[in-house]
């Protein structure tokens, strides 16, 4: 027997930071500090194909080949280690998954009214700002960014309007050490609000009511996520996703670990039911969703009336699912 040593060279490739930049989030600064951190050679940027910030292998995989598996390959074998872009958030979770994903929204209103500004003082637009909020590219576009993916399975969401916290957060959960760079803002920070004039503000309000409830809920799960970091307890991704049959279906991820969740639902300040979230969701395996889809679990809700309210929390610290409650309707 040949006693010569076989030596096999064993590549870990590990999956990268993917940062779905809105505009006007505070963004830039988060870009220009993951830059430092990581160093340019290993950032790879995709800001459309005529921005001069795109990348080579964005330009020619994406843009010109439009072949987003050679694009991956091509995107390790580079030794990239984030990804950044105005993109939608559905863009590249097929390719490298959802659990480092990382974006940051704002208040909807504020953020209009930062990007017109910005237009106008580095664009040149000459557009009213009645023009501006108008045009169906601006209208819920927090929403149409990350709305093509279920937002609660992106990795990370941090709120501009406490982006210190947020920073801190993302770099405890990913053990990261991005530093805090506030750039690009336009004025000396985000404390002092834009004022809205009150004859557009209810306009505002009712063309972007799907950027309002998406920042509330986003709010809500980022207070969560605070709650369950300083007791160190894991958070869970996860939402409710429809009703069917007398049956509400939803899915959990835990954050940390491998382990399927245990989800408890309650009406009326009792359990009706607890399960664990094992079920096969074939869409989410699709979009990059950890446990390859893995993750789906049901409650029969057959029996309530309608008009109760169903709220399904983690059993473990009764972290609340997003769309829970769920309202039940006239059962068929």
């Amino acid at each position: 027997m040949d006693d010569t040593l076989l030596r096999i060279k064993v590549v870990v490739v590990l999956k990268p930071y993917i940062f779905v930049h809105i505009p006007k989030t505070a963004g830039t600064s988060f870009r220009l500090a993951a830059d430092r951190y990581f160093g340019n050679s290993r950032v790879c940027r995709d800001y459309g194909p005529k921005s001069p910030e795109t990348s080579e292998i964005v330009k020619h995989w994406i843009t010109g080949a439009q072949d987003k598996w050679n694009f991956k390959k091509a995107f390790e074998k580079s030794g990239y280690q984030f990804l950044t872009g105005h993109f939608h958030a559905a863009a590249y979770a097929p390719l490298f998954g959802t659990c480092r994903m990382v974006t940051f929204v704002r208040e909807p209103l504020q953020r209009l009214v930062s990007e017109y500004n910005h237009m106008v003082r580095n664009y040149g637009y000459k557009k009213s700002f009645e023009e501006f909020y108008r045009s169906p590219h601006n209208i819920n576009r927090q929403q149409r960014i990350l709305g093509q993916l279920p937002w609660a399975a992106i990795g990370f969401i941090g709120l501009t309007e406490r982006y210190e916290q947020s920073l801190s957060l993302l770099n405890q959960k990913y053990g990261l050490d991005i530093p805090n760079c506030r750039e690009n803002l336009g004025r000396d920070g985000l404390g002092e609000l834009y004022e809205i004039p009150a004859d557009h503000e209810d306009e505002l309000c009712r063309l972007n009511a799907d950027d309002i409830a998406l920042y509330k809920a986003i709010g809500t799960l980022f207070d969560w996520r605070l709650r369950l970091a300083e007791t160190r307890q894991d958070f869970v991704a996860g939402t409710l996703m429809h009703a069917d049959k007398g049956r509400l279906f939803g899915w959990a991820l835990a954050e940390n670990g491998d382990e399927p969740v245990v989800i408890q639902a309650w009406v009326n300040g009792e359990i009706i039911g607890e399960t664990t979230a094992i079920g096969h969701r074939p869409g989410l395996c699709g979009m990059g969703i950890g446990r390859c889809g893995y993750v789906g679990f049901s409650f029969d809700i057959s029996k309530l009336k309608a008009g109760d309210r169903v709220e399904c929390v983690v059993a473990a610290t009764g972290q609340p699912l997003v769309r829970s409650p769920w309202k039940v309707l006239e059962q068929a």
